[in-house]
């Protein structure tokens, strides 16, 4: 199967960087759109670097898909972003299905990877039978059914009635996904794991995790980051959507990875 290429967002205008500028590109969790996940993220990395990112099908700026892989994922973003840019490899970050993707890439495709920063993500997304259950559950009624759910798992306490202009869009996104591209998400991280096949990782890499992430919490991260030998960072009043809880840190890990690279 062929994933169509995902819809991509730039969040610097390329004319306005110096030549040679870094490329990074930002991937999104499930249900969210990039451009609201990275909405603070992306200004702090900007006058630095060139700065895109991709949508999930069914997603954001990105055409519905009825079927798909974190294999074919990864490769539609590795040839949508040498398309759209010309670059053969960049610097990526990817929060939970986005980070994933990322792995991915790194496991099939390395030399396009120049490091990584993987956030609220693992090398595996235990329960497949949990996943497609969702999936079931969305194909049929809707990506409202996840909202309330979503909420809990995305922040910590407080954090919505705190700062509802950071996390109110992407409830918003949630709920404007497509049925049966989420559901087609669910059984890809359902069909998900690189455990076997997680190495020491050939680039500068970074593991970034919520303390009060039920999912992908900070055992998890620390076992992803040992297997990758990879330093490792918890966020302490974050959930799930670390980009949003922790805008500066996420910016930071990132600037550091590629001035590693170099």
């Amino acid at each position: 199967m062929t994933v169509p290429a995902p819809g991509l967002v730039e969040f610097t205008r390329p004319q306005d960087l110096a030549e040679g500028a870094p490329l990074v590109v930002l991937g999104p969790a499930l249900g969210t759109s990039v451009t609201h996940l990275y909405a603070a993220v992306a200004p702090l990395l900007a006058e630095r670097f060139h700065v895109i990112g991709w949508d999930l099908p069914g997603h954001g700026v990105s055409d519905p898909v009825q079927e798909f892989t974190l294999g074919e994922l990864a490769r539609a973003v590795a040839d949508a972003v040498t398309e759209h840019t010309g670059a053969r490899s960049w610097h990526m970050a990817g929060t939970s299905i986005g980070g994933a993707a990322v792995q991915q890439l790194l496991a099939q495709d390395p030399e396009r990877v120049a490091s990584a920063a993987l956030i609220a993500t693992s090398n595996y997304f235990p329960d497949p039978r949990m996943w497609h259950e969702r999936a079931e559950l969305v194909a049929s009624a809707g990506t409202p059914t996840q909202v309330i759910g979503c909420a809990k798992a995305w922040f910590a306490p407080d954090f919505l009635a705190e700062h509802s202009e950071r996390g109110t869009p992407l409830l918003h996104d949630l709920q404007g996904t497509d049925r049966f591209s989420y559901a087609a998400a669910c059984r890809a991280l359902g069909g998900f794991d690189l455990r076997e096949r997680t190495r020491p990782a050939p680039v500068p890499t970074a593991v970034v995790a919520g303390a009060q992430d039920v999912m992908v919490g900070p055992d998890v991260a620390q076992g992803l980051a040992d297997a990758l030998h990879a330093r490792c960072e918890v966020v302490d009043d974050a959930a799930h959507l670390v980009p949003v809880a922790a805008p500066e840190l996420v910016a930071h890990t990132i600037a550091e990875l590629v001035a590693a690279a170099r």
